[in-house]
Order: structure tokens, then C-alpha cells, then sequence
């Protein structure tokens, strides 16, 4: 992975075109904690909060010999989702006073087992912090370990493992199944968009999922994706009012219709009675938003989700025209709605006779957002993510995992590696929004994140996942 990404790609509009008619076929810490420092037992440090840990450990032992410390102590950012070996390895240094040095020490026996040097600070553009890295990718020795500066304290524990992703991987798997659930037409909207991206994931990346789900155990059988996706849709189907709709709400009602749509084609064919009840479910959501108005353009929006996934698995002419009148008219900016970018998948997907003109304007677009966003990122020589917030982190490596899968790069993974190890705490906060157990951290900051940034996740990973194994 390189941190100095510049990515410059031109694509042929036509190659890439033939790759989208062809979609269709297409561990944990547990009890983690701080080490212990100074004279303290190992129980009493990991008692302390981190911010206390940092602050007090190497201030207690300093003060005690005369050595005053500023009440703000730099602080020390790993990724403690943790690092693959054979991979690089960076960890970020905030403020100036950390000295000039780090240490890579084993949190079994606090043991230093690497020294590396650390780079003069600098203001970061993007953020205006001011920040250092340090580089310990020729360590590879299989652990669990944190980093220990000169004075200013030292990293949450991270692992270092050949199957970190993988581990990742699986445990992002295990947690779908703790997706809360809304019972509101915006908890609908978010099951139903979580929902599409894991069925786009699956449909792309298959073999990867089935190879995953041979490390659940025999307890864990429940939390297989399929399993998951079929408890999503009993429980929207419960939600569906006599009337057809859901909640009355017209993006809810087109969300569900859509939804069900797809998931009655990769369910249904396997199970008759799934086809059966998601079909009934499908044309009576239809029917009621047929029987509405949709005078405003998040009505449209919604409108052509439901009517494209129609298209896609019955062919019908209604639909179809539904859906291209749609797509002529907007134009471009297909990639700035969750209905619209979703829809768009699933027009250029259908097997049925599509305007290849139309799928070829859509893809260009979609590529030149790419474009745009590795723009973005060519400026962030830090973080190679082009991005500050968890929000566009999701929606850039949405995007760009679906031009990767078209035609994969080592660029578009490095980029997807770099927003994993973002939000896993190599960032310019030390923030750690999904942590190695697959779980999402409760911090104010995305607080209420949606569900289909665990899709996002598993979709990104399993591009990743797949590049690497094929040596992209």
C-alpha cells in the first residue's frame, strides 16, 4: 500500500461496458487493555481509561524524577483493527513532543521487539493537525503488540497475523446479524439500502462468502449472510400495512418494493414459498404507490428504484419505461443518491435488452466520479483516503468498489486498504470506528450510522480480499 497515491486512470468506455453486462453472474481482542506502565500491575492499568493510561503512565515515572511534562500529551494512532504481515505498516504520531523515536512493544511480556525512527512532524493539509508517522513493515513476527514512544505514551493494542483481513472478514460477517433495526420509514430505507449492497457483494464475490462461513461453528449457523438477509425480509415484510404500503411513506414503500424485488429473484428460485410471499408482497406495494402522486424528486427517485428492479427480473415494457425515461432525464450525477446509484446497478445488471448507449453514458459518469474522488485523494499524502469523515469514507469506497470489481486495480485496492485502516484508528483523531471484532464503536461521532456502511464494509473487504488472492 502506498500512502503517496496518484491515481490518473482513463478507462475504455466499452471494455468496461462489456464487464457490466455479464453482473448478473457474477479476531478479536477479547477484554483488549491498556498495558501496564510503571510500577503498576497490568489489572490496575488496563482500570484506567486510555486518555488516563496515556497521560499518566510515562508523566508519573517522569515527574517523579524532576522531569515536568506539558498537560497535553501527543497521542499514538495504530490501526487496531490490526496489520497483515507482508504488508506495510504505519502508525501516526500527533503533536511534536514524542520524541524521536518509537518502539514496537509484545503486550505479552512488554518486550521491545522493534525501533523505528520517526518522521519530522508536519501540518497535515486536510485536517491542520499537526502529525508524524513512523514505518514498521519489515516487522512481521505474528502477536499482539502497541507502539511506545520517547516520552509521549503509546497505541491501543493491535495484532499483527497473515489473515487479519480475514479475520476482519468474518467478524463483520458475525455482527450483521446485530443490525438494529428502526421501526420508522427512515429504519426501512436503511435495512433496505444495507440489504442491496450485501446482495451485490454476494453476487460479486460468492466464493469468498462460502469460503468464509466454513470458520463459523456449528452455534453460529444463524449468522451466515443468506440466513440474515431472509430474517431482513420477513421482518420488512411484518412492517407492510394491509394497504400495501409501509408506513404510509412513499420512499419507505418504493425502498421495500425494491428490495423484495431483488430479493425474490435470488431467493425465490430456492425456496418456492419465499418466491411466493415476496411476490405477493412486491405487487402490493407497487399498486399503492401507483395510486400516489410522485410530484417531487425524491418521489422520482424512489419511483425508479422500485420500477428498475422490476424490470430487471420480470422484462416488462411498463417498467422498462418507467425506468430509461428516468435515466435519460437525469442526465448525470448518478452516483449522488442511495435510490439512484442502487438502480443504476440494477439496470445495467438486468439480462434483459438494455440501451447499451445509456449503460455506456451511466458508466462514464460513475468512472468520472471515481476520477474525482482519487483527485481528492492524490492531495492526502498522509492517509491516502482523499477524505475527513466517515460518512464520504463510505460512499468513496461504495463507489469505487464497484468500478474495482469492473475492472480491478492495484490503485482502487490501495485506496479501499487505506479506508479500512482509517476507520480502524490510523487517522488523524485516533478515532477507531469498527474495531477487529467487527463491531461498530459507540462514539458520538456516528452515532445512529447506518446499516449499509456494514454492507459498504463487506462489499470493499471482499473486492480486496479477492484482489489480493488473484495478486492485484
Amino acid at each position: 500500500m502506498n500512502m503517496y497515491i496518484v491515481v490518473r486512470r482513463r478507462f475504455w468506455v466499452c471494455a468496461v461496458l462489456a464487464f457490466c453486462l455479464i453482473l448478473c453472474s457474477c479476531g478479536s481482542f477479547q477484554d483488549a487493555q491498556q498495558p501496564g506502565m510503571g510500577n503498576e500491575t497490568e489489572a490496575e492499568a488496563a482500570d484506567k481509561a486510555p486518555e488516563a493510561v496515556q497521560q499518566e503512565g510515562y508523566g508519573t515515572l517522569l515527574a517523579s524524577q524532576g522531569i515536568a511534562l506539558p498537560v497535553s500529551v501527543p497521542s499514538v494512532y495504530a490501526d487496531v483493527t490490526g496489520y497483515v504481515t507482508g504488508r506495510e505498516k504505519k502508525v501516526v504520531f500527533a503533536g511534536d513532543r514524542h520524541g524521536r523515536m518509537f518502539e514496537v512493544i509484545r503486550s505479552q511480556d512488554h518486550e521491545v521487539v522493534y525501533t523505528g525512527r520517526i518522521l519530522s512532524s508536519q501540518r497535515d493539509v486536510l485536517s491542520g493537525a499537526l502529525l508524524s508517522t513512523g514505518d514498521f513493515t519489515p516487522f512481521d513476527e505474528p502477536g499482539v503488540y502497541y507502539i511506545r514512544t520517547d516520552v509521549g505514551g503509546q497505541s491501543y493494542p493491535f495484532e499483527i497475523a497473515a489473515d487479519t483481513y480475514e479475520k476482519l472478514f468474518l467478524n463483520l460477517l458475525r455482527n450483521v446479524s446485530g443490525a438494529g433495526m428502526q421501526e420508522t420509514p427512515e429504519g426501512v430505507l436503511d435495512v433496505s439500502f444495507g440489504m442491496h449492497v450485501m446482495m451485490y457483494a454476494l453476487q460479486c464475490n460468492g466464493s469468498l462468502f462460502e469460503a468464509t462461513y466454513e470458520h463459523l461453528d456449528k452455534s453460529e449457523q444463524d449468522r451466515q449472510l443468506v440466513t440474515q438477509l431472509l430474517y431482513m425480509g420477513k421482518w420488512l415484510c411484518s412492517r407492510q400495512q394491509e394497504d400495501g404500503s409501509l408506513y404510509e411513506d412513499y420512499e419507505a414503500t418504493a425502498a421495500f418494493c425494491g428490495i423484495m424485488t431483488m430479493s425474490r429473484d435470488m431467493f425465490g428460485r430456492y425456496e418456492a414459498h419465499v418466491g411466493e410471499e415476496y411476490q405477493k408482497a412486491v405487487m402490493a406495494a407497487w399498486n399503492w404507490l401507483e395510486q400516489q402522486p410522485c410530484t417531487t424528486e425524491s418521489a422520482k427517485n424512489a419511483r425508479f428504484y422500485a420500477a428498475v428492479q422490476l424490470y430487471r427480473t420480470e422484462g416488462d415494457a411498463a417498467y422498462r419505461t418507467i425506468a430509461e425515461t428516468f435515466l435519460q432525464e437525469k442526465k448525470e450525477d448518478y452516483t449522488s443518491e442511495p435510490f439512484v446509484f442502487y438502480g443504476v446497478l440494477a439496470y445495467i445488471s438486468a439480462e434483459k435488452d438494455t440501451d447499451r448507449d445509456l449503460c455506456t453514458h451511466m458508466m462514464q459518469d460513475i468512472v468520472d466520479k471515481v476520477e474525482a474522488d482519487c483527485e481528492e485523494i492524490e492531495q492526502d499524502y498522509l492517509f491516502g483516503v482523499g477524505t475527513r469523515s466517515a460518512e464520504e469514507n463510505m460512499s468513496h469506497m461504495l463507489h469505487l468498489s464497484f468500478v474495482n470489481y469492473l475492472t480491478p486495480s492495484k490503485e482502487y485496492t490501495a485506496i479501499i486498504e487505506n479506508t479500512i485502516q482509517y476507520m480502524g484508528g490510523l487517522n488523524e483523531h485516533g478515532i477507531c470506528y469498527v474495531g477487529a471484532d467487527g463491531v461498530w464503536s459507540d462514539i458520538e461521532a456516528i452515532q445512529g450510522h447506518p446499516f449499509e456502511w456494514s454492507g459498504i464494509l463487506l462489499l470493499g473487504m471482499s473486492n480486496m480480499l479477492g484482489n489480493f488472492s488473484e495478486g492485484i
